[in-house]
C-alpha cells in the first residue's frame, strides 16, 4: 500500500487491558489491507490483560506495518517505572516537562500503582520486574505522540492552542484533560477523556473516542473520514 492510499481511516479509543473486547472490535471491524489505522493509546492498565493487549497489538503490526500506534499516559507510565526500576535507559516524562513534573510529587512506581497499575502487573505474572518481556517495552518504546494526515492531529489527550504537534509539552499531548478542539478546519482525534454513554463524541474541531471500555462500556473503532463507527461491549 503506498503512503496515503487506503480506503479506510480507522482509529481506535483506550482499551486499558480490555483484551477480549480488542479481539471482538477487530473481527467486527474486519481490517484490510487498505485500511490505515491509529490506536490512541492507553493500551495497559485496569483492565486484567494489558499483556495480552500488547501481545494483540505487535501481531497486529505485523499483519498490518503501516499502522500507527499513539502513546497514551498509562503507557508512559509504565515506561517511566520502567526506568526508575533500572529496566531500561531514557529520559522520563518528569525529565522532559516542567507541567508534569510541577503537577506530581509521587514516585513512578506511586503514580503507576495509583492509577491501575496493579493490574498489568498482575497480567504479567512477574516476581521481578527486570524480566519484563523486551519486545513488549521495544513497541511501547516506538509509540508515537502524535500523527497527522491532512487536517486530522492524532493524539492521546489534545494540544495546546497555537502550537504545532511538534512543539508541545508532551505532558499536554498525554494528559491535559482541558484542552481545546482543533480550530480553522483542524480536527483533534482523542482517547483519554472516557464519554458517560458509551458512545464516541464528534464536536466542530475534536473526535473523542474513549468510550469507556474499562468501566462496563464499548470500545469503540471510527473511520474518521466517514465517522462510521464500531462498538462492541
Amino acid at each position: 500500500m503506498k503512503k496515503n492510499d487506503f480506503n479506510r481511516l480507522i482509529a481506535i479509543g483506550d482499551i486499558h487491558g480490555q483484551s477480549d473486547m480488542l479481539k471482538r472490535l477487530l473481527n467486527v471491524v474486519s481490517p484490510q489491507p487498505e485500511d490505515q489505522f491509529v490506536f490512541l493509546g492507553d493500551y495497559v492498565d485496569r483492565g486484567k490483560d494489558s499483556r495480552g493487549v500488547i501481545e494483540r497489538l505487535m501481531q497486529f503490526k505485523i499483519d498490518y506495518p503501516q499502522t500507527i500506534f499513539i502513546r497514551g499516559n498509562h503507557d508512559q507510565l509504565l515506561l517511566d517505572l520502567l526506568v526508575e526500576l533500572g529496566v531500561r535507559a531514557d529520559d522520563r516524562l518528569r525529565d522532559e516537562s516542567r507541567r508534569y513534573e510541577e503537577c506530581s510529587t509521587a514516585s513512578d512506581l506511586e503514580m503507576f500503582l495509583s492509577n491501575g497499575g496493579n493490574e498489568t502487573l498482575r497480567s504479567y505474572r512477574l516476581r521481578d520486574m527486570t524480566a519484563f518481556p523486551q519486545d513488549h517495552i521495544k513497541f511501547l518504546e516506538a509509540t508515537k505522540l502524535w500523527w497527522r494526515f491532512k487536517n486530522l492531529i492524532f493524539v492521546h489527550a489534545g494540544l495546546e492552542e497555537g502550537l504545532p504537534p511538534e512543539l508541545q509539552d508532551p505532558y499536554v499531548l498525554l494528559w491535559e484533560r482541558l484542552s481545546p478542539p482543533g480550530k480553522d478546519g483542524e480536527i483533534h482525534v482523542v482517547g483519554h477523556h472516557p464519554t458517560t454513554d458509551g458512545d464516541p463524541y464528534f464536536e466542530p474541531g475534536r473526535y473523542n473516542l474513549d468510550t469507556g471500555a474499562v468501566y462496563g462500556l464499548t470500545l469503540t473503532a471510527c473511520n474518521v473520514l466517514t465517522k462510521e463507527v464500531w462498538q462492541v461491549r
